[in-house]
């Protein structure tokens, strides 16, 4: 069965979901992960969001994050390798249920700039109500419309997302 983009309202617990993925992947990594941040719809205080926990991580080398897939996976994470990003370790940690997802650790090197975007986007709609209701607003009618279509369902957003994002730099350009 396909996975569920399934998005619901707003769940107060998700900062301390994040904290424990923090703690966890601290526990594997230690000092080779530099920053470990909240990033995504779960990281957006109020955002319906799908209920995956999406964490943004800076490794000191990237090239040292793939000797750590095997405690990783004792950890409960799938490694997937760069999963189509050159540059980046992705790790999935399934639901209970083994197909939906509950965390996904995304691992960049130092510098990476789709990490600064990533935060980018985030800090933008914290800060900006009529980017955050737009893109709310988006992200229910795409699960409403592709709930077991992952590729639909995020095809649906990047339109809004790269307007958003240029809305963003433009905010925030120096």
């Amino acid at each position: 069965m396909p996975r569920e983009m399934r998005v619901v309202p707003y769940d107060p617990a998700w900062p301390a979901l994040f904290e424990r993925e923090k703690a966890a992947l601290e526990g594997v990594f230690g000092p080779l992960l530099v920053d470990i941040q909240h990033f995504g719809s779960t990281a957006i205080p109020g955002m319906s969001a799908k209920p995956i926990i999406d964490v943004m991580a800076v490794a000191a080398r990237i090239e040292g994050v793939d000797a750590y897939n095997e405690a990783m996976i004792r950890a409960g994470y799938t490694p997937r390798g760069e999963n189509g990003m050159p540059g980046r370790r992705y790790f999935v940690r399934y639901r209970e249920d083994g197909e939906n997802h509950a965390a996904h650790v995304h691992i960049h090197g130092p510098g990476n700039a789709h990490t600064a975007d990533e935060l980018l986007f985030r800090d933008f709609l914290c800060e900006n109500r009529e980017a955050f209701l737009q893109y709310e607003s988006v992200k229910l009618d795409a699960a409403e419309k592709y709930r077991w279509s992952p590729l639909e369902y995020t095809d649906a957003e990047t339109g809004c997302v790269m307007e958003i994002m240029a809305k963003a730099r433009e905010h925030h350009a120096p």
